[in-house]
């Protein structure tokens, strides 16, 4: 049962999440089923290589080195966790919306949700998901934009209603399967409104070429052009009006330690180093909105911020259906999967979800289930 500091939503939050959340089995384990982002082959599961389970505990910078984003989730509990791979490496250029991917994503989260197993081995001991857990799903950075998908194509009467694509057209997904009975969907640093930071890889300058060959190091490539921030490549126009899970949102809104810092000269508001924030809590309007404090931003002159603010991403405010603000956090595009420091600052958030206030972004979820 989760803890009543989430039961207390702020009133932007419709009765139904709330109804939801509260019928969780408090009997059950929970399984944390975990799909990760962009530039990993979790397709690989050979011996000690293991990319996507690898890819929660990876850390580009020193200071990361020791944290566990899964030793923060499961906590000092029975819970457990599932994880999925697909191929979302450069190399293989697979949008969201291909079989290789959400395809992927879907028909593994079935096979865990029937007890199956998840074919990775974990470090630690019987975490493997049972058929009778309740099921969350935490995805990170494109895997947000992934559940994104196939959360919102997962009811019938959604534009791509169990419908992925493969080289040679639809390919029928089992999306409903996969996604009916899932509680909930957190998404970290998630890519839902795209980035900027594809736009000027793909659409950008000889300075905006030079940041990225020298921090990035991404190519044009199909899976990076529908990262871009333009409507028309933005999962909530391939998507259905309700979605068949809710989604929980938290961003982050810090830039990369020392020089790797250069890359948020890629991106126009406030970000975590990679994503802009108004993406990654799926802000109404464009993913590079300028956002001058936190979940804010003002008109402005000659580049100066005045007045009061002229937007809101409060739950009312949302670019999607059906998903919910739950913490803005004073963390970065890598240390939202590898759990970074275990206590950042954070920003209150119109509507937003308090338990965990103070916590790293897994440390969040365990505090509110």
């Amino acid at each position: 049962m989760l803890k009543t500091t989430i039961k207390a939503v702020k009133r932007g939050v419709v009765l139904s999440a709330a109804l939801l959340f509260a019928s969780t089995n408090a009997l059950a384990d929970n399984c944390y089923i975990m799909v990760h982002g962009h530039g990993t082959d979790g397709t690989i599961k050979s011996g000690s290589n293991q990319p996507a389970l690898d890819y929660w505990s990876s850390f580009n910078f020193s200071q990361y080195s020791g944290s566990s984003f899964l030793a923060e989730l499961l906590g000092n509990t029975s819970n457990n966790y599932a994880i999925v791979g697909y191929n979302s490496t450069d190399e293989a250029g697979y949008p969201y919306w291909r079989d290789e991917t959400a395809g992927a994503i879907a028909r593994q989260i079935i096979s865990i949700r029937q007890g199956n197993g998840d074919g990775f081995n974990h470090p630690e001991a019987n975490t493997q998901c049972a058929a009778n857990d309740n099921f969350w799903v935490v995805s990170h950075s494109q895997g947000a934009q992934q559940m994104m998908f196939i959360a919102g194509n997962a009811i019938a009467g959604s534009p791509n209603y169990n419908t992925a694509y493969g080289s040679s057209g639809g390919v029928s997904v089992n999306y409903d399967g996969a996604i009916s009975g899932i509680l909930g969907i957190f998404t970290l640093g998630g890519a839902i409104t795209g980035t900027e930071g594809s736009d000027r890889v793909c659409n950008g300058n000889w300075l905006d070429a030079l940041i990225n060959f020298a921090f990035l190091g991404q190519d044009c490539n199909p899976s990076v052009q529908w990262l871009q921030t333009n409507d028309s490549y933005a999962v909530r126009n391939y998507i259905g009006s309700n979605l068949g899970a809710p989604i929980y949102t938290m961003g982050g809104y810090r830039g990369f330690p020392g020089l790797e810092a250069a890359s948020s000269a890629l991106l126009a508001g406030e970000d975590d180093g990679y994503i802009n924030l108004a993406s990654q809590m799926s802000c109404a309007g464009s993913g590079k909105r300028s956002i001058d404090s936190d979940l804010n931003s003002y008109r402005s002159f000659l580049g100066i911020s005045y007045g009061s603010p002229t937007f809101r991403c409060n739950n009312s405010g949302k670019g999607t259906p059906r998903t919910y603000n739950m913490a803005s956090v004073y963390t970065d595009h890598d240390a939202e999967r590898n759990a970074g420091i275990s206590s950042p600052s954070y920003t209150s958030i119109d509507g937003g979800i308090t338990c965990g206030n103070g916590r790293n972004m897994a440390g969040r979820i365990n505090s509110c289930l």
